[in-house]
C-alpha cells in the first residue's frame, strides 16, 4: 500500500493536498504504534521554509534589514516540508506491516526493514544519549544481548510458501488508504482544493 500510495504523495502540487496528505499519514502511523513528535517535525518544516527564503518569489511581504520575505518561497518551501514529513511517517507505516519481499534481493530488503524498526524502537530506550558513541554501543549490545540476529534472520528469510497472508480486513482497509490518497491527489491536481499557489 505504502509504495502504490508513494506517487500520489511525490507528485502532489497542491499545498492544502499534501497537508490533508501528511495528516491522514500521520494518523495512519500513529493509530499503528508510532509516536508522534512535534518539535523534529517543526524543526524539518521551519528549516526547509527557510531555505526556500534565499530565492525570493511571488509577493514580496515584508524585509528584515535587505532579505526579502515572500509568499511564493513560504509556500514552496512548505510544500516541501509537508511532503518530507508525510514519507516520513508513510515509511513509519510500511515498517509496522513488517514487510516480507520474494526473492533473495526482497529478504535483504524485509531484513533491513526488520533492523531499522528494531534500532529506532530501541533507540528510545537508552538513556543517557552522550556522549554518542557510547550510545550507540549500549544500543549494539543491547540487540546482540537478545539475539535479534537470530530472530531478525529466521523471520523475513522465510520461504514464500511460509509467509503470512494478508486478511480480507488489512486489504480492505489499505484499499481505503489508497483512495484517500490517490482522491486527494486528484482533487489537487483537478483544482477541486483551493490552490495557495
Amino acid at each position: 500500500m505504502g509504495l502504490v500510495a508513494l506517487p500520489a504523495i511525490l507528485l502532489q502540487d497542491n499545498l492544502p493536498g499534501i497537508l490533508l496528505q501528511t495528516l491522514y499519514v500521520i494518523v495512519l502511523a500513529v493509530s499503528h504504534g508510532r509516536k508522534f513528535r512535534v518539535l523534529p517535525n517543526l524543526i524539518l518544516l521551519v528549516s526547509v521554509s527557510s531555505a526556500h527564503l534565499l530565492q525570493p518569489n511571488g509577493l514580496h511581504l515584508f524585509s528584515i534589514g535587505s532579505f526579502p520575505i515572500t509568499v511564493g518561497a513560504l509556500l514552496l518551501g512548505a510544500r516541501k516540508a509537508f511532503t518530507l514529513i508525510s514519507l516520513l511517517y508513510l515509511s513509519h507505516y510500511m515498517i509496522t506491516g513488517k514487510p516480507q519481499f520474494p526473492g533473495k534481493l526482497g529478504r535483504l530488503i524485509s531484513l533491513q526493514f526488520y533492523y531499522f524498526d528494531a534500532i529506532t524502537t530501541r533507540w528510545r530506550s537508552i538513556t543517557p544519549k552522550r556522549p554518542f558513541i557510547a550510545a550507540i554501543d549500549q544500543l549494539m549490545h543491547s540487540l546482540a544481548a537478545d539475539n535479534l540476529t537470530e530472530a531478525a534472520a529466521s523471520q523475513p528469510i522465510a520461504t514464500s510458501s511460509s509467509q503470512p497472508q494478508a486478511s480480507h480486513r488489512a486489504l480492505i482497509a489499505n484499499g481505503i488508504h489508497l483512495l484517500v490518497f490517490w482522491g486527494l491527489f486528484l482533487l489537487g491536481s483537478l483544482r477541486i482544493l483551493p490552490a495557495l499557489m
